[in-house]
């Protein structure tokens, strides 16, 4: 089979790295409100139509904005409870604090108030919930935890503190809490280790 040329531009590889990077940095600064294909035009110097070609509407191109920057839980599994509610209260740590750190908070209050957000994130979102969950699960099997003990009572304490302990703090002491955020998470840990045994 002879492959025929396409007339126009060939296409760049870089474009979706370029768009994501972009598209991340709006979002976690302006959220939804925010977040349009002009933005990330003039943020990228991309033109409209190569964006509209890859993304439709502006709720696919954040669907996978946020699989392709945003945090990753199911690659979470060392084999033991401890060291998988650390490696995923630094990642939560390492993630509000760092250069999208605002995008979780973004994507809370949009969920609630613009129902294209919703159907954007609920893939990602659910799948961040089951993936937190089978810490749990994994490890009943194990026999680190007791049979009826119910995933909530040990993975939202852990996000929770960790989520709040980020954003409550206020500016002048953010870089104290920066430094010791790791310490604070190993113990935040093994307070909710201790509760839920």
């Amino acid at each position: 089979m002879i492959e025929v040329a396409r007339p126009g531009r060939p296409r760049d590889p870089d474009i979706e790295d370029r768009v994501f990077d972009a598209a991340m940095a709006i979002y976690a600064s302006a959220g939804w409100a925010g977040f349009n294909f002009e933005v990330i035009t003039r943020a990228t110097g991309i033109g409209k139509a190569a964006i509209y070609r890859r993304w439709p509407y502006r709720g696919a191109l954040l669907a996978d904005t946020l699989r392709a920057r945003w945090m990753t839980v199911e690659d979470i599994d060392t084999g033991n409870l401890r060291d998988d509610l650390i490696r995923l209260v630094r990642l939560i740590l390492t993630s509000h604090t760092g250069r999208y750190g605002f995008a979780a908070i973004q994507m809370q209050a949009d969920r609630l108030h613009h129902d294209e957000v919703r159907e954007a994130t609920d893939e990602y979102v659910q799948k961040t919930i089951r993936a937190g969950r089978q810490i749990v699960h994994r490890a009943v099997a194990r026999g680190e935890l007791p049979v009826r003990i119910k995933p909530a009572l040990i993975i939202d304490p852990v996000v929770g503190g960790a989520q709040n302990h980020v954003t409550s703090t206020p500016p002048d002491l953010r870089p104290a809490m920066e430094a010791s955020m790791f310490d604070f998470g190993d113990d935040l840990v093994d307070t909710v280790l201790r509760g839920c045994r």
